[in-house]
């Protein structure tokens, strides 16, 4: 897969008419920060394919790590480069698992897209992330007997 970041990463949605300028707002959103996760996701793992970016200098990358694809992306939505910015987090805090962050924010958007679609409101998906986190962190605490 050759990747060319100096365009513009454009994303159509096709929102019906019945939802409001908001939640077509969120949906996106969420679309924009998929397309990051899309684009880094065969990557990941042991198995994952290496891509082929052409950066702006028309420089060529051989990679499968999705620091250096990301580095060399330009993105303009707001929303996508909160994950951009939670990957390069990872990476100067861990040095690893940039791949996974991006990954898991995309799977978690996709099953907050498909509880919007069923009609539940924003406010409702992010108490239900909230509620999770805890009962997360509390099985942790009690597995690592902190």
């Amino acid at each position: 897969m050759i990747l060319r970041f100096h365009c513009i990463l454009r994303v159509k949605t096709d929102l019906g008419s019945s939802y409001e300028s908001e939640d077509g707002a969120v949906l996106r959103n969420i679309e924009a920060c998929r397309a990051i996760a899309q684009t880094v996701q065969t990557s990941l793992g042991p198995y994952g394919r290496n891509k082929i970016v052409i950066n702006h200098l028309q420089k060529m990358i051989l990679t499968s790590d999705a620091a250096t694809i990301l580095r060399e992306l330009d993105v303009v939505h707001p929303a996508a480069k909160l994950i951009v910015m939670a990957s390069q987090q990872q990476e100067a805090e861990m040095g690893d698992a940039t791949n996974m962050v991006i990954v898991l924010a995309g799977e978690m958007l996709k099953k907050a897209e498909e509880l919007l679609r069923m009609g539940l409101k924003v406010s409702d998906v992010i108490q239900g992330y909230e509620s999770a986190q805890r009962e997360a962190l509390r099985c942790l605490d009690g597995t690592l007997g902190l």
